[in-house]
């Protein structure tokens, strides 16, 4: 198996496999030109022979923030460790560009447990999340997903209420 960095190439698999999950709810819909705009954000996992088996991405909210998004697997390749593989990639590409929170909503907290993810009791600690995304979701004011960290919860946020641009400034230098 290899995981690496998703190509223009990509965006076919992905949109495909990300949109299966969309229509009931476990993921949100992403439209084609998204995916193409985003692929780079995206890391994939292959078999051997080359075959597509899965996809997670990583969106930067700031120095301060990044959350995994759109993480799955097809169904005929769970159980075989591209998930993992995918997740410790991302994790591995937060810690490169020196990103200490990493956040995920998911309805699996069991499966992000074991990469040292905790979960967050209020999900309003996490304001740049819900401010750019979570405004947008069908679900809004049911949300029946845990929303997890790894690392500390930012005490600041660039996006949301809890704006403090200088605060960020003095801690990014």
């Amino acid at each position: 198996m290899q995981v690496r960095k998703a190509r223009l190439q990509d965006a076919t698999n992905v949109y495909d496999l990300v949109n299966s999950l969309s229509g009931d709810g476990t993921l949100l819909k992403r439209s084609f030109p998204e995916i193409c705009e985003n692929i780079r954000d995206f890391t994939v996992a292959e078999s051997d022979a080359g075959v597509f088996l899965g996809c997670g991405a990583l969106h930067f909210y700031g120095p301060h923030l990044c959350e995994v998004r759109s993480i799955v697997v097809k169904p005929e390749a769970k159980g075989q460790g591209a998930g993992g593989r995918i997740l410790g990639a991302l994790i591995d590409e937060a810690e490169e560009h020196g990103i200490q929170s990493v956040c995920l909503f998911t309805r699996i907290p069991d499966f992000f447990f074991k990469f040292g993810f905790r979960t967050v009791e209020d999900k309003s600690e996490l304001p740049d999340k819900i401010f750019k995304d979570c405004q947008n979701c069908p679900r809004l004011h049911r949300c029946d997903e845990v929303a997890m960290v790894r690392g500390r919860i930012p005490r600041i946020s660039i996006l949301g209420p809890r704006h403090e641009a200088q605060e960020l400034v003095r801690i990014t230098g």
